[in-house]
Formats: C-alpha cells, structure tokens, sequence
C-alpha cells in the first residue's frame, strides 16, 4: 500500500489541500471523488495518517469512534472521503 500513498499524496497536492489539515469522513462506499480512497483496514489508514499510539491516543480514539458511528468493521475495507477544511465565518 505504500506505492498506493504516494498515489494518494499526488492526489491533495493536485487539489491543493495539506494531508494534514484535510477532514474526512469514513464510508462503506466511494463518494467518487479525486479524493476518495479506499482503505483495507484500520491499521493501513492510521499508517497513511501516521498515527502510532500511544502518541496519538486521542485522534486513534475518535478515528475508532467514527467507524462505530458508522457501523463500518474497521478489519475489512471502507473508503475515507478528504475534504478541505471548512472555514468557519463569525458574525
């Protein structure tokens, strides 16, 4: 998978969009998008996040909380859908 994320780089730089900073949702499906990828399982997209614990204990756990949302088995395949993040106007 990690010729797949080099893929998958080339595709936020295209767009413009920090890896970093991208939200995204976790789906059963595609939204079939330049930025959706389809992922075998958890652990490859925490690899992709480069997310390790215990360091990144908080974002792991919110990550898992969205796959229960979801309903999705985080041991087989979903897609994750990147967005860029949205910009929140005060009035």
């Amino acid at each position: 998978m990690k010729d797949n994320f080099e893929v998958i780089a080339g595709a936020f730089e295209k767009a413009g969009i920090d890896v970093a900073t991208a939200e995204y949702s976790i789906t059963a499906y595609s939204l079939n998008t330049d930025l959706s990828f389809k992922f075998s399982n958890r652990a490859e997209f925490l690899d992709f996040l480069g997310l390790r614990e215990p360091d990144d204990t908080k974002k792991i756990e919110k990550i898992d909380a969205s796959f229960t949302d979801q309903g999705i088995d985080a041991a087989n395949f979903f897609y994750v859908n990147f967005y860029q993040p949205r910009k929140i106007i005060e009035m």
